[in-house]
């Protein structure tokens, strides 16, 4: 009876201690996925997100000064009549 008894208990045990290393190993990846996207959203020299978007924003910056450019001088020709 008491084999039985210990047979249980270590069983217990075992499962106890699946389950607290499956809920380990769940947070684990969580954090492990919250690192790599912040890593994506910090700039790295040209190859995160955050770069590209710092590009883009630069490169919309000037097409609108161009634009600008562009209006002011075709207003000034209308203005101007010729």
């Amino acid at each position: 009876m008491d084999l039985i008894i210990y047979l249980g208990g270590g069983s217990a045990a075992l499962l106890a201690t699946g389950a607290l290393a499956r809920g380990i190993w769940r947070i684990n990846r969580r954090i492990v996925v919250i690192v790599n996207a912040v890593q994506e959203l910090s700039p790295n020299g040209g190859r995160s997100i955050k770069d590209t978007v710092t590009r883009t924003e630069e490169k919309v910056d000037e097409t609108a000064r161009e634009l600008c450019e562009l209006k002011q001088q075709f207003d000034d020709h209308l203005s101007s009549g010729g």
